[in-house]
C-alpha cells in the first residue's frame, strides 16, 4: 500500500496542515453515515490487517482478524482523497485521530432530513509495528 496524501485538511481547532497517512498509522476506513454515532448500523469498517493483528496480540481480540482487509482499504482510501478537499481532522480519546471526509447527503425519512455520508479514516499517532510478538507504540 502506498503513503496516501491529503493535503490541506481542515482543522477542527488547530491550524490546517497535510497528511501523509502512512499504511502503519491506519487502523481502519470507515464508509457510510459521518455526523452521528459510527457503530457500524449506517455503514461499514474496514480493517487493516496489521491493525487486526495488533489487536489479536495485544487485547486478545481475534474478531477483526478475518475482516481485515488491505486491498479494501487502500480501495477506499483512493476513493476518499477525491472528496479530500472537504476532509476535516479530529483528535480522538483513544490514543489516535480521524480524518472525516464528506462526499454527498442523503435523505432519512425517519429523521425527516438529510444527513452527511463519507468516510472515516481513523488513524494512529504512531506506527503499528508487529514485530514478532512484540508491540510497539
Amino acid at each position: 500500500m502506498t503513503t496516501i496524501k491529503f493535503k490541506n485538511v481542515e482543522p477542527s481547532h488547530e491550524v490546517e496542515r497535510n497528511f501523509d497517512l502512512k499504511y502503519e498509522r491506519i487502523k481502519a476506513v470507515y464508509k457510510g453515515r459521518i455526523d452521528a454515532c459510527t457503530c457500524g448500523c449506517e455503514g461499514d469498517f474496514h480493517y487493516t490487517k496489521h491493525y487486526a493483528e495488533y489487536k489479536s496480540k495485544v487485547e486478545n481480540n481475534h474478531l477483526l482478524l478475518p475482516l481485515a482487509n488491505d486491498g479494501e482499504v487502500e480501495f477506499l482510501l483512493q476513493d476518499a482523497l477525491v472528496y479530500s478537499d472537504t476532509a476535516r481532522f479530529f483528535v480522538q480519546m483513544s490514543g489516535g485521530y480521524n480524518i472525516k471526509v464528506p462526499t454527498h447527503t442523503e435523505w432519512k425519512d425517519a429523521e425527516g432530513g438529510y444527513v452527511q455520508m463519507g468516510y472515516i479514516v481513523d488513524l494512529h499517532w504512531k506506527d503499528i509495528k508487529l514485530d514478532g510478538t512484540k508491540i510497539n507504540l
